[in-house]
């Protein structure tokens, strides 16, 4: 049987997918983002320290490894 490409995932829309419009995503103090480190107001729905982007971002790149790891599991 001959192995199908994986197919890549389009990246999100300009506005992103997470919608943090919400004030529980705000908080007076800045901390440092979980994911780059650099101080953020921004809090995500676990109320960790977190930018929308880069946020986003890990959830896009766990997305394609979940697909992959699907798509390797999948071929085998």
């Amino acid at each position: 049987m001959p192995r199908r490409r994986l197919q890549q995932q389009p990246d999100p829309p300009p506005g992103g997918l997470l919608d943090w419009t919400d004030s529980r995503h705000w908080s007076q103090q800045a901390r440092p983002c979980r994911y780059c480190g650099e101080p953020t107001q921004l809090r995500d729905s676990q109320r960790k320290a977190a930018h929308k982007t880069c946020a986003e971002a890990a959830l896009n790149q766990q997305h394609q490894d979940m697909a992959a790891a699907y798509e390797n599991e999948r071929l085998t």
